[in-house]
């Protein structure tokens, strides 16, 4: 059974750490706007909130690709969301937003270069974010039989919930 991450917002720095381990892992280079995670600054504080693919086990980014086209698909083994890039129809010049719109937890990045959807790919079990984070906001479970769809919810709803544990009220700000 394939991992997962599991994110402690109230530990986030906002280091951004995670973004840049991430896009040396999968691009080679430092090119955080090619990372598979983001962290975005939000809400009073500010309060920052790693952002990543927490592989739905509905998978709704998969199943709003238009169905001629099913761009995206899942693999048991490994637990990721990978497209291909020859079915994409952003490949094809196309403005398509599908599978960003129907990520819950607003997940799906484009790639700078390619303009393909970017989801993470747990970097084959050994998440590159997750070594990166001093703060330790970030951790790998192994085997985790957790359904990422319980927690892949808008950036809107974390913050409310972080202001209420950290502030007692959900309208701080």
């Amino acid at each position: 059974m394939p991992g997962t991450i599991h994110v402690r917002y109230d530990l986030c720095t906002g280091c951004r750490a995670c973004q840049l381990a991430c896009a040396i892992r999968n691009e080679g280079m430092v090119w955080p706007e090619a990372a598979r995670i983001r962290v975005l600054q939000v809400g009073p504080g500010p309060l920052d909130i790693p952002v990543y693919c927490h592989r739905c086990s509905d998978h709704p980014c998969i199943a709003a690709c238009p169905p001629k086209v099913r761009a995206l698909s899942y693999h048991q083994d490994t637990g990721v969301v990978s497209v291909d890039p020859e079915q994409c129809l952003r490949s094809k010049s196309a403005n398509c937003t599908c599978c960003f719109r129907a990520c819950r937890a607003g997940a799906i990045a484009y790639h700078p270069r390619t303009g393909l959807p970017m989801h993470c790919n747990l970097c084959e079990g050994n998440p590159a974010c997750v070594e990166a984070c001093a703060a330790q906001a970030l951790s790998y479970v192994p085997g985790s039989s957790f359904d990422g769809k319980h927690y892949a919810r808008p950036v809107e709803d974390i913050v409310s919930d972080l202001c209420l544990r950290l502030y007692g009220r959900r309208d701080v700000g």
